[in-house]
């Protein structure tokens, strides 16, 4: 039996489709499964997050508080992919005898406070190893975006640059130390909640999603939700300064498939947005990536105009040679 979850193509995600199946749903759910989190009645709006040791990290490469800065942070992006306002948090940590579990929760509360949440429960459990963090966010909105808005004719933005985390990866892989913006890119990324709600503000923002598994497959969620094709336009794609040591197809590459920008994705009406009036409020670039046509799948363009479809998604966690 099907479950009617619209999501891009991908082992992982035609496991969730079987899954997630066509269950009971309570009336106090507004929004279900599919999107970057539920909404329930009176604008609340839940998402998790898990983040895996030698799966989303390697302790190696961060700090016990970086580790769960980052493990929360990633989860405070889904609700800003919904435009929704943090509220509280809740983590169920289990760890190693080496971790500093302390640590990872100053990490935690750290990010919280920056987007004004608090802490407010959890489990916490002895682990052999490996060290897993899941966050429970909790947030309100009278305005959830979805990924289903997306029609014919719009265009497709993005906040930020593109690339840095999975240049850091990258670089880590290959036995070396990547630079200190690819790093911190990785390490402590910022969750837009406060330029979702600004794109809310503005009455500009049709459908909307968060950049955790690459452009090109969260393009391909935004498409399939909303039934249309989305082409990138490659010499648009805002490519971060991190991947200056890497050339121009590796470049696109890990902007397009590196996953973990943590940036938005979001589409509007044609020229709606005011690009010099969200940089002077956040101090971040937003930039127009593409459009929206009939059709299906994502489709890159180039200089010349030739359009092909993306061969490969983002990550995907039962994907042959993700890692």
């Amino acid at each position: 039996m099907g479950c009617g979850v619209n999501l891009g193509p991908g082992r992982e995600f035609d496991l969730i489709r079987r899954i997630v199946g066509e269950g009971v749903r309570a009336p106090e759910v507004q929004i279900g499964p599919g999107d970057d989190a539920a909404v329930l009645s009176d604008g609340w709006v839940v998402s998790t997050d898990m983040s895996v040791e030698d799966v989303h990290f390697r302790r190696a490469w961060l700090s016990d508080e970086e580790i769960g800065y980052r493990a929360a942070a990633g989860a405070l992006s889904d609700l800003a992919a919904m435009a929704a306002t943090p509220v509280c948090v809740l983590v169920s940590c289990a760890a190693p005898p080496a971790v500093d579990v302390e640590a990872v929760n100053a990490g935690i509360r750290e990010v919280a406070a920056s987007v004004g949440a608090s802490v407010v429960g959890g489990d916490l459990s002895r682990s052999p190893g490996p060290l897993v963090i899941d966050v429970v966010v909790l947030g309100r909105t009278d305005w959830p975006v979805q990924r289903n808005g997306a029609e014919p004719g719009d265009h497709v933005w993005v906040t930020g640059r593109l690339g840095a985390a999975a240049a850091a990866v990258r670089t880590w892989m290959a036995g070396e130390e990547p630079t200190a913006a690819a790093r911190a890119a990785f390490a402590r990324p910022t969750p837009r909640v406060a330029e979702a709600r600004c794109l809310v503000e503005y009455e500009v923002v049709d459908a909307m999603i968060d950049l955790s598994d690459g452009l090109a497959g969260d393009a391909g969620h935004l498409g399939a939700a909303s039934g249309v094709a989305i082409t990138l336009e490659v010499d648009r794609l805002p490519l971060s300064d991190a991947l200056g040591a890497f050339d121009r197809a590796e470049s696109l590459d890990l902007a397009l498939r590196g996953g973990e920008d943590f940036e938005l994705c979001f589409v509007t009406d044609p020229d709606a947005v005011d690009v010099e009036d969200f940089r002077s409020r956040f101090g971040v670039e937003v930039t127009r990536v593409g459009t929206v046509s009939e059709g299906a799948g994502v489709w890159l363009v180039d200089a010349e105009g030739k359009r092909e479809p993306i061969g490969r998604g983002g990550f995907d966690h039962w994907g042959a040679g993700d890692s």
